[in-house]
């Protein structure tokens, strides 16, 4: 996540008035007559060509190959006009892993997204030298103001030099309202449809790995051995000591929007937009900031078990209300989903890694709490930059894996923002002599970034969600049927 922290005092809004008031209509929605507040709306939502309720999922991406933008959204229709579902078999892929990124707004007619595609490509080009198993798919979006539904052929030789890249385009929204930072971030879980992958680590375009990560899908799915030479595991079991899903706390957040792993799944995927849709629908009825801070995406968090977040000087803070920072956008989500939703999860904080999962007899959500201190911590022990001093996080935390082994480029510290004799030493030197090395080796040309202007450092959908954004965008999928694609009836 970029920018700085961020407030529910973006946009000042004394209108109490409901949007569906403003809108003068009706929701095309049926909402139960559940009145429990600790559990999410349910919503159905209509196809009017259907007789049966159905949620209309987004368009799946999983080619192999790179397709347009038009090409998806053709996908997404079948020979009815109904919505596509996934018919995969029921196998599911065993110890197959990808890391995954999402750039949005991208546009040839400027170069707004350029670095964050040569960071992806200096990152994929990092875990592939750190012999990394695991794919790099690389989900890119169009912007709606470019007449072009692909990155230019330099941005993809860039991205394509590295050999274990997998280039996915995403529809195109409808509209300029939906190309902004809240609905990019809600397409991160796009990485939950990954379904030929047992595990996926997602980075934000912004993030470099600074050694493969692969370790994080190791210990949450050992190899099946009852050798002691088997996998990654502390054990002759190979018990997973992570679990299905990982999130890193932060800075006053309970949970870190730019890099989590999850365990895909397509009726996971479903419920994780039939959630998000829910949400939606009911800031249609609520005043402003159109965000229930105390249910959040359907839960809420009680004395007993609040969030975790630590501060800039390592202290640990608490909260039960969800006002941090994404808290209505990404970052939210991604919390719900895997503690109240899946409630399978590991929970990265400094060096405790707290251990959620659900007792498949009772139902009762258990917890385990494992170290990672030292040289032998359970994460350490596995992490190349382990000790390096150089490489520590001091401002997010102590110098504990994973924290040692990626970067966040946030707000100024861009590499790209810069040039490769900047001020900024040590990792932004780190990033122009990757991708230097990247260009030679694979005899391309220089990639050039504005430098001395406000131009170069422009992102192309916002540096944070905004709750005035949000909103606007909501109102207007309202309005067209909650369609917002390109193409998409």
């Amino acid at each position: 996540m970029d920018g700085t922290l961020v407030g529910t005092n973006l946009n000042d809004a004394n209108d109490k008035q409901t949007i569906s008031e403003f809108l003068g209509q009706k929701p095309r929605f049926e909402i139960s007559d559940n009145t429990d507040t600790h559990t999410p709306l349910h919503v159905r939502t209509y196809d009017d060509t259907r007789k049966d309720d159905v949620l209309i999922p987004l368009p799946s991406t999983q080619n192999k190959k790179p397709e347009t933008a038009k090409d998806a959204a053709i996908r997404t229709k079948n020979d009815s006009g109904a919505a596509v579902t996934n018919t995969t078999t029921n196998s599911k892929p065993v110890r197959k892993w990808a890391y995954a990124f999402l750039v949005g707004g991208c546009s040839r007619e400027d170069s707004y997204h350029r670095g964050f595609i040569a960071n992806i490509a200096v990152s994929a080009r990092q875990l592939y030298e750190s012999k990394s198993q695991a794919d790099v798919v690389v989900h890119i979006q169009m912007s709606v103001k470019s007449k072009y539904d692909t990155l230019s052929e330099q941005e993809t030789n860039l991205l394509q030099a590295n050999p274990n890249v997998k280039i996915k385009y995403l529809p195109k929204f409808s509209s300029e309202t939906h190309e902004m930072f809240y609905s990019l971030m809600m397409e991160k879980f796009i990485v939950l449809n990954m379904t030929e992958y047992s595990r996926v680590l997602f980075m934000d375009s912004d993030v470099m790995p600074l050694a493969s990560l692969d370790y994080m899908f190791e210990l949450s799915e050992p190899e099946i051995s009852t050798s002691p030479e088997g996998g990654l595991s502390d054990t002759n079991t190979d018990a997973p000591i992570l679990m299905e899903n990982v999130i890193i706390s932060w800075v006053k957040e309970p949970c870190h929007g730019g890099l989590f792993m999850l365990k895909p799944g397509h009726d996971d995927y479903l419920r994780a937009q039939e959630i998000i849709h829910q949400t939606e629908v009911a800031a249609l009825e609520q005043a402003w900031p159109h965000f229930d801070e105390e249910l959040g995406f359907g839960h809420k968090i009680g004395l007993e078990d609040p969030w975790i977040g630590s501060t800039h000087y390592h202290e640990r803070v608490t909260g039960t209300n969800w006002t941090w920072h994404g808290a209505f956008a990404d970052q939210g989500f991604l919390y719900h989903w895997v503690k109240y939703e899946k409630k399978n999860v590991s929970i990265i904080n400094g060096e405790r890694i707290d251990n959620y999962s659900e007792d498949p007899l009772t139902g009762k959500v258990l917890k385990n709490t494992l170290y990672n201190k030292g040289k032998d911590g359970i994460l350490n022990r596995y992490s190349a930059n382990f000790g390096d001093k150089k490489l520590g996080l001091h401002l997010y935390g102590p110098d504990v894996a994973p924290l040692m082994d990626f970067k966040h480029f946030i707000s100024a510290t861009k590499p790209w923002y810069q040039n490769d004799k900047s001020m900024f030493a040590d990792f932004q030197k780190m990033w122009w002599k990757a991708l230097r090395r990247l260009e030679e080796a694979t005899n391309l040309p220089k990639t050039e970034f504005p430098t001395n202007n406000k131009l170069g450092r422009k992102s192309p959908v916002g540096l944070y969600p905004v709750y005035k954004q949000r909103i606007d965008h909501i109102m207007l999928k309202a309005e067209n049927n909650w369609t917002m694609f390109e193409n998409e009836d």
